[in-house]
């Protein structure tokens, strides 16, 4: 033996006369045959099932949940079962069918709506206290919910008797959404309405345009002196109907202009509720809707300082 070999097996003299200590391994890999697994000290054991670990809680209801399936009766549990008997397969009744793919034209059809008016209020609390906001001007929802013919006459009031206000555009709001759902059941085959699609008239509005319209025609009278129309009494056309309020839409055809529908508003506590009532003619329910007209999507009503790069597009 040479003498460099003598030096390096003296050097590696605790390998060769010491026994080789075990190193834990921190993974853990399948054995093949003739292997042995090792692991580390205080290391569980991955094929070990036996877990001294409590359940959680959510296990523990399936556990529970589990056991009680496993406890009712085979008799007694649910089976579908693959036959032609009525209590498993029920057939619908032919008439049944008929009614559903044919249906009738109903003579009516009813909307209903209710608002909560205290949500209506914070919106409104809301919009006015935003620092776009000028003052003396209606807020969004107000422009939103009326057309221009009836914020004319409902005018914002600067503010004031906010929880008035709040009660008058939430039983609009109830009304006109109760409108749309009954306008809308009545002719399926025509557009949606919207919200400027409908107009609604209170006693005090239609008395006002009703003098001013026969204010108007006693000026073309002085003028062009044309007969006055009078109904069969010999009074003028210029009245009110009715004190109550009157709901107008405007039918998203060319044809057809405005019909009337018959409009109940009712305020108790903090809600507003209103059902709506829609008499369905049948030649605007024969009527198909347009797709040769885009409708064109109307974003604000009145132009104001709050949106300046509105009001230069035209």
């Amino acid at each position: 033996m040479s003498s460099r070999t003598l030096c390096s097996v003296l050097r590696s003299r605790a390998s060769v006369f010491k026994p080789r200590q075990f190193q834990p391994i921190q993974g853990v890999s399948c054995p093949g045959l003739m292997q042995t697994r090792f692991y580390a000290q205080d290391h569980d054991d991955p094929f070990d099932d036996k877990d001294n670990t409590e359940p959680s809680k959510d296990e523990l209801l399936n556990i529970n949940l589990r056991e009680l399936i496993n406890n009712v009766p085979f008799d007694k549990k649910l089976r579908y079962i693959k036959d032609e008997s009525g209590a498993t397969h029920p057939i619908p009744d032919p008439r049944l069918l008929e009614a559903m793919y044919k249906p009738m034209t109903l003579p009516y059809t009813v909307g209903t709506d209710i608002c909560n008016l205290d949500r209506i209020t914070k919106i409104l609390e809301r919009q006015m206290g935003e620092l776009k906001h000028p003052k003396r001007d209606m807020p969004r929802l107000w422009s939103r919910v009326l057309t221009p013919l009836e914020a004319r006459y409902n005018g914002w009031r600067d503010g004031k008797e906010l929880k008035h206000s709040a009660t008058f555009i939430g039983g609009r709001w109830a009304a006109k959404e109760a409108i749309m759902k009954a306008f809308m059941a009545a002719y399926p085959a025509l557009d949606k309405v919207f919200m400027h699609n409908i107009v609604i008239l209170g006693p005090k509005v239609q008395m006002a345009i009703a003098g001013a319209q026969e204010a108007a025609s006693r000026i073309s009278s002085r003028e062009d002196r044309p007969s006055r129309q009078r109904n069969r009494d010999g009074e003028s056309q210029f009245y009110v109907l009715s004190e109550a309020p009157r709901a107008f839409v405007r039918v998203p055809t060319h044809e057809v202009g405005w019909v009337e529908v018959s409009l109940s508003i009712s305020h108790d506590g903090g809600y507003a509720t209103a059902t709506a009532l829609v008499t369905v003619d049948p030649k605007i329910a024969e009527m198909r809707r347009e797709t040769s007209l885009v409708r064109p999507v109307i974003s604000k009503t009145y132009t104001d300082l709050r949106y300046p790069e509105r009001n230069d597009v035209d």
